[in-house]
């Protein structure tokens, strides 16, 4: 009975050791989620908003916006522009390279949940004369073989998650700055889909699909 007693008397210890070990481990994680929460904030505001707005409603055509992107596509792009160890940047950008040098991988992770959490506002296209010759672009494919964009981005821009990104309202300026990346080598590389596909894009219907995508209504 005594040892009986005592075995219960362990257990009961060993539990409440447990407990308090879950209790302390609670109190850690949720600490450090409110850190991070305060961090992504200090980084939209401080670091971010000055060319992707603070709800990633970017309001000037050079630069993308970010509202309602796909957090894994997100993520990716950070991850390509920053880098690692042995392994360089695969995106090139001076800005961008400056803006995620001092990022955690759950730093990044935070900043895509933040962004593909807010409301997409909606695009409109400069050139509305185009937007005709860049939807048949779009829908069923350049004069030189490129695919119809719509295989991989949806009828509305939506893309899929998460590799093909959200494109819906896109601004044309951005859209052209990456296809003609894509298409001089600039962006991607061996391999890569749209490095294989932008080069069949003449420079005329990268503009009119790009007037077209910025048109996209989701």
């Amino acid at each position: 009975m005594a040892r009986k007693a005592f075995e219960r008397g362990v257990t009961g210890t060993a539990a409440r050791a447990m407990l308090a070990a879950g209790v302390l481990l609670c109190a850690a994680v949720t600490a450090r989620a409110a850190d991070l929460t305060g961090r992504v904030g200090e980084l939209t505001m401080q670091r971010c908003a000055a060319c992707h707005s603070a709800d990633g409603n970017s309001t000037v055509g050079t630069y993308p916006r970010l509202a309602g992107q796909y957090p894994e596509y997100l993520y990716k792009q950070l991850t390509q522009f920053k880098g690692g160890p042995g392994v360089p940047p695969l995106r090139h950008s001076e800005i961008m390279q400056a803006m995620v040098k001092d990022l955690s991988p759950d730093e990044m992770k935070a900043l895509a949940a933040f962004y593909a959490a807010q409301t997409p506002a909606p695009g409109s296209a400069s050139n509305a004369a185009l937007v005709d010759a860049g939807k048949l672009v779009y829908t069923h494919g350049g004069a030189n073989g490129a695919p119809a964009c719509i295989s991989c981005h949806r009828s509305t821009g939506g893309g899929i998650e998460p590799d093909f990104p959200r494109i819906t309202g896109q601004h044309e300026e951005y859209v052209q700055t990456q296809l003609h990346a894509w298409k001089s080598g600039a962006r991607g590389g061996k391999g890569k889909l749209m490095s294989m596909i932008a080069p069949l894009l003449s420079d005329d219907e990268i503009v009119a699909v790009s007037a077209y995508v910025a048109s996209l209504k989701q």
